[in-house]
């Protein structure tokens, strides 16, 4: 009788966690790290990580993502995603995703999909790749390639368009010589999307609109916007800006003898 599937956290970029049990500490990834039933990873700011389910499965934590191990089956893995996003390719074995505050469950077994979970009862999920069951309070769901759905705590789903590309709007400063502490940006991104300016992240209007003030230091300044969609996509820009404090030369007006 084949075991169950083997789960293991395999790649960690900046600041990953891990916990054995639900009542065991957090502690440093020391990679690579096999995890059991209710073991969890989170990710931190600008933190990322990488599961390995079964032969070929993965599944990609965003920063600011906890998911947890709930089930380990000889063909079927079953993850709670806390809060954040991830983007899941099952390789061939059953890959489940729940979400913490909501009985929505994304399934699939080929192809691939990303859920979102902002924590508080809103859960979003996209088909990237072949077809995700959608099991909510209002049944099953299914989700063909390029198909989206959103489902408020124990709703029935909500279909959604998926844009093709990843909405980005930056007003960039049209001088990029100035002498000032800061600059102001003003973007547009989509709404419900997190927004990060040179790694911090930037409160968003329900509207999509975005407003913040980068301190900026003597020299070349690199600035840098990202943005995550609640499907997980991700888009940013880039600009430079230099500042110039010291004072202009003074012109000496040689006027001649009066």
């Amino acid at each position: 009788m084949a075991g169950p599937v083997a789960v293991e956290l395999s790649a960690a970029q900046g600041e990953v966690q891990v916990r054995r049990s639900s009542s065991g500490p957090w502690g440093p990834a020391q990679l690579p790290i096999s995890l059991g039933f209710d073991d969890s990873v989170r990710t931190g700011a600008g933190g990322a990580a990488t599961l390995k389910v079964g032969r070929e499965g993965t599944i990609e934590l965003r920063e600011r993502t906890e998911v947890s191990v709930r089930q380990l089956l000889a063909n079927r893995a079953r993850f709670r995603l806390e809060r954040g996003r991830i983007g899941a390719t099952p390789g061939g074995t059953s890959v489940a995703i729940e979400s913490s505050g909501s009985r929505a469950v994304a399934e699939a077994t080929t192809g691939s999909f990303a859920v979102f979970n902002d924590g508080k009862g809103l859960v979003a999920v996209v088909a990237d790749a072949g077809e995700v069951k959608l099991t909510t309070n209002g049944g099953d769901t299914m989700l063909a390639a390029g198909q989206g759905a959103r489902v408020v705590a124990n709703s029935a789903p909500v279909p959604e368009a998926v844009p093709r590309s990843v909405l980005l709007k930056v007003a960039w400063p049209e001088e990029k010589v100035t002498r000032a502490l800061n600059v102001t940006l003003r973007g547009e991104a989509d709404p419900g999307a997190v927004v990060a300016v040179n790694g911090v992240k930037t409160r968003i209007e329900a509207d999509g609109h975005f407003e913040t003030d980068v301190p900026l230091a003597p020299g070349t300044n690199h600035v840098s916007i990202t943005t995550t969609d609640r499907f997980g996509r991700t888009a940013s820009a880039e600009e430079t800006v230099r500042v110039e404090r010291r004072a202009p030369p003074l012109k000496a007006e040689h006027e001649g003898w009066q």
